[in-house]
């Protein structure tokens, strides 16, 4: 959630600073209000997408700030308030040559135009402005397509009565421990409102999928297959031929225990410097974790099939129905890429309950837990 230790790296942030402020990145300094910053974030929200560095001069001088932790926790608890529609973003906090540096990432918003204090702002360039007329049209045009994508639908056949109320309020309450609603813990229907779960008295497909009693009844394409197959592909046997139909908040607290159970065990080595043994997990259930979440958050639920995990005698495989997002490769992955989430609405619940972190980097997560096996 907001707040943790950043995944970039010193280096990567300076890099980042080095090549100085673009239409994605922006530097500040001095007095920054809770009301300057969500200006910045929303800017961010309505175009591309970017990152916010606040210590950095505009020059790209690293001057910090005073009490990191405090910025943090006065972002976390007031920028939600300051910015909507709902909007999904982080704030993070780094160390670099005994300055402090506070980090707000955005990725590109899929329900704008996202407004703050009563205006719509743009970035154009290095400059944060309010849109003009051709922007706010081009924006509201942007709002209508998305109302279009396969999670804002609403589900047919279901109802309220078919979510699970115990869950929703259990999100909820995270949500408001982590100063991301700001509304009451008990306060379901509100709740579902404000995400964009709930429409014109129906429920949408991403919100029976994360809180449906049983989703897979109206959306097959929810379930998620566990194969152990100790011959392989083109084997007969299977040791495990599991099959999970709940919701995506349950079968991402079920995966995980299921994985650690049949994918567990040690690989050992001896480094050519070193006669100590050296003794790690098979796979790193780190990443592991990383995949399935991205697997869960970003498939197309549009297209038939359903998410494949298969542990094979020398790999595992995650096989996830769909292609990439438009404009991403599969090289683009293993760098510093703009987020492109496809089911926003589902991301934002995942990042209240704190099963996911940040926005963007997940593959690169995942290569750098393995990346000395």
């Amino acid at each position: 959630m907001g707040g943790d230790e950043s995944t970039m790296n010193p280096k990567e942030l300076q890099s980042l600073i080095a090549n100085g402020e673009n239409e994605r990145v922006e530097f500040k300094t001095g007095n920054m209000s809770p009301e300057v910053i969500a200006k910045t974030v929303c800017a961010f929200l309505n175009r591309e997408g970017g990152r916010l560095l606040l210590g950095v001069s505009d020059r790209g001088r690293l001057a910090g700030v005073a009490d990191a932790d405090l910025l943090t926790r006065s972002i976390e608890s007031q920028l939600p308030s300051l910015i909507s529609p709902p909007a999904l973003w982080t704030v993070d906090r780094m160390r670099v040559e005994g300055r402090d540096i506070v980090i707000v990432e955005a990725s590109e918003g899929m329900d704008k135009p996202y407004v703050t204090g009563g205006a719509i702002y743009f970035r154009r360039g290095e400059r944060i402005v309010p849109a003009n007329r051709n922007e706010i049209s081009e924006l509201i045009q942007n709002r209508a397509d998305a109302s279009q994508r396969w999670e804002r639908r609403i589900a047919m056949g279901a109802e309220q009565v078919d979510l699970d109320d115990k869950l929703i309020q259990e999100t909820t309450r995270m949500a408001v421990k982590s100063q991301r609603w700001q509304g009451s813990p008990n306060d379901i229907e509100g709740f579902l409102h404000a995400l964009g779960l709930v429409s014109f008295g129906g429920v949408t497909n991403a919100a029976l999928l994360l809180f449906g009693k049983q989703p897979s009844r109206l959306l097959p394409q929810a379930r998620v297959r566990l194969l152990v197959l100790p011959e392989g592909k083109t084997g007969n046997q299977y040791s495990l031929d599991k099959t999970f139909d709940a919701c995506v908040l349950q079968i991402a607290e079920q995966i995980p225990a299921a994985l650690e159970a049949h994918a567990g065990g040690v690989a050992s080595r001896f480094p050519e410097k070193n006669w100590q043994r050296e003794d790690r997990s098979l796979y790193p259930i780190t990443a592991l974790r990383e995949g399935v979440m991205n697997a869960l958050v970003h498939r197309d639920y549009d297209a038939n099939g359903s998410i494949t995990i298969s542990l094979l005698p020398d790999s595992l495989q995650i096989s996830n129905p769909g292609a990439l997002p438009h404009g991403l490769t599969p090289a683009d992955l293993k760098r510093d890429h703009p987020s492109v989430p496809r089911n926003p609405d589902i991301a934002h619940v995942f990042f209240l309950r704190g099963l996911i972190e940040k926005i963007g980097r997940g593959t690169q997560r995942i290569l750098a837990r393995v990346s000395y096996l």
